[in-house]
């Protein structure tokens, strides 16, 4: 196993990708990597959609030009209900963006590329 400085190291944005499927043991342990990420209070409004369908695939091609090709896509959103407030605002963003970090960093010890989108970045 990589040290995490090391594997920091590998990590870089793909933004070409193989049409082969990720095994679904692979994506259970990416899952899992953001589902022990820490969120505010522990609410974890995160909600993950995985997308792998040729169809589900083309309907994110419409929101984003960004989709890469990519074989399977996740979709992270937070329900900004369950998000705990801050000071200043819902923290459902940031929560969001710790439990991407950890899966991002899981599929690279996995030896899958990623890349981070975001779907306001429209056509």
């Amino acid at each position: 196993m990589m040290d995490f400085l090391e594997l920091a190291k590998e990590r870089y944005s793909v933004r070409m990708y193989s049409n082969q499927p990720i095994e679904k043991e692979k994506i259970n342990r990416i899952l899992e990597a953001g589902r022990v990420a820490p969120t505010a209070h522990n609410n974890q409004p995160q909600r993950i959609y995985v997308i792998q369908s040729e169809e589900a695939r083309e309907k994110v091609k419409k929101c984003t030009r960004y989709s890469f090709s990519a074989p399977c896509i996740l979709l992270i959103c937070y329900n900004e209900d369950e998000s705990w407030y801050g000071p200043d605002n819902k923290l459902g963003s940031i929560d969001a963006s710790i439990v991407t970090t950890h899966m991002i960093m899981e599929a690279t010890e996995l030896g899958l590329g990623t890349v981070w989108v975001d779907l306001s970045m429209r056509r």
